[in-house]
């Protein structure tokens, strides 16, 4: 059996009205119409549309949409950038749509075929607990901007969340209605949101489970707002935060090696009184704080981190040594070699055993629950 917009039906399908469908949109053209007339064709009774400060040509395309029955229409009075629309969205869909399983994000350009939103519902509605990713297949023809930017992405997500995902960049997700809260509160105002959201599941126990979808790009992907430039800047300013601390401790750590080392000719102690002051310290501060956000106690974190820099203190030391000996090099550019390479060892230790947060997120504290 098929419904209006030709699409294959089943006993699953009766769920659909019950999901929301999220789509902010930014100077769209007639691609908007178009996949809002789909999307109610296809089943949906509820679909956000958030006008994010489009310009005054727009108007039209909105006013169609907004005499719509299903859609729900919110406006930005200026450009306030899509990780902001999409919290507008889910505002707006948390006070309104409370007991809808979640909902469904896409992107207003047209690049999304129904067919693939309505697998992505379907996923989200028998996993629940999970962010649904609907990602497409770079090995076929996209645009170099397109394929570039979610190679990078897609190795610093790893880097930054050891999980490797094959989309990093893609609009079309499932979101459960628990993660919605702490989504809404989430830094992140453009096109770094949807990155934070990608590393908040990290943190928040929040598993994640990749649909195959259609890869379609309209007109060489030209209709897409996203700087290849500005707005990938912002998607890797954690992975420059959390560089910015290491280098600050390790510039502390390692005048005070050098120091040390010229008074007591001792690599061992002069490695340790580094690690054991300033330097180490700062570091901790600032990754706890400000690249991994950690709520929990600072007593266990402490412990681990200092028991960490005890254990990479010795690894450094004997690889100093080695290094020195082998490669016939002085113990100072032994050191900063030897620390380069543990940069990235030190961060997956740091991300995955020191601060990370092993809890489930709580979807609604014990006073919005009292509310509701």
């Amino acid at each position: 059996m098929e419904n209006a917009s030709g699409i294959k039906i089943d006993s699953m399908e009766g769920f659909i009205k019950d999901i929301c469908i999220l789509i902010p949109a930014y100077n769209p053209g007639e691609f908007l119409v178009q996949l809002v007339s789909s999307l109610i064709k296809a089943g949906f009774s509820h679909i956000i549309v958030v006008n994010d400060g489009s310009i005054a040509e727009c108007m039209p395309i909105f006013e169609r949409i907004k005499k719509m029955e299903q859609c729900h229409l919110l406006r930005h009075a200026v450009n306030l950038g899509k990780g902001r629309a999409l919290k507008t969205g889910q505002n707006y869909f948390l006070l309104n749509f409370p007991n809808s399983p979640g909902l469904i994000t896409c992107d207003a350009d047209g690049q999304h075929r129904i067919e693939d939103v309505v697998k992505v519902a379907k996923v989200l509605q028998n996993n629940r607990d999970s962010l649904i990713i609907g990602v497409r297949d770079f090995d076929k023809e996209v645009p170099l901007r397109s394929k570039f930017g979610n190679v990078i992405t897609r190795g610093i997500f790893f880097l930054l969340v050891g999980k490797y995902l094959s989309d990093t960049q893609s609009g079309l997700r499932g979101i459960p209605v628990s993660f919605v809260p702490l989504l809404i509160r989430m830094d992140g105002e453009g096109y770094e949101y949807e990155m934070n959201m990608l590393i908040a599941t990290k943190t928040q126990g929040v598993s994640i489970i990749e649909e195959q979808i259609s890869t379609i790009y309209i007109d060489n992907n030209r209709s897409s707002h996203f700087n290849p430039l500005l707005d990938s800047m912002k998607i890797y300013f954690l992975l420059l935060r959390f560089s910015f601390s290491s280098i600050l401790a390790s510039l502390f750590d390692f005048i005070i090696f050098s120091l040390s080392y010229k008074l007591t000719s001792n690599v061992l102690l002069s490695i340790f009184i580094g690690r054991y002051t300033i330097g180490p310290f700062i570091n901790y501060s600032i990754n706890r704080n400000t690249v991994f956000h950690h709520k929990g106690r600072i007593g266990k974190t402490l412990i681990r981190y200092y028991l960490f820099a005890t254990i990479m203190g010795i690894c450094a030391a004997f690889l100093i040594r080695v290094a020195t000996y082998k490669l016939s090099i002085s113990v100072i550019a032994a050191k900063i070699l030897v620390e380069t390479f543990l940069f990235i060892v030190s961060f997956t230790i740091q991300r995955d055993y020191i601060f990370a947060q092993r809890t489930p997120f709580d979807s609604l504290s014990k006073s919005e629950q009292r509310e509701r």
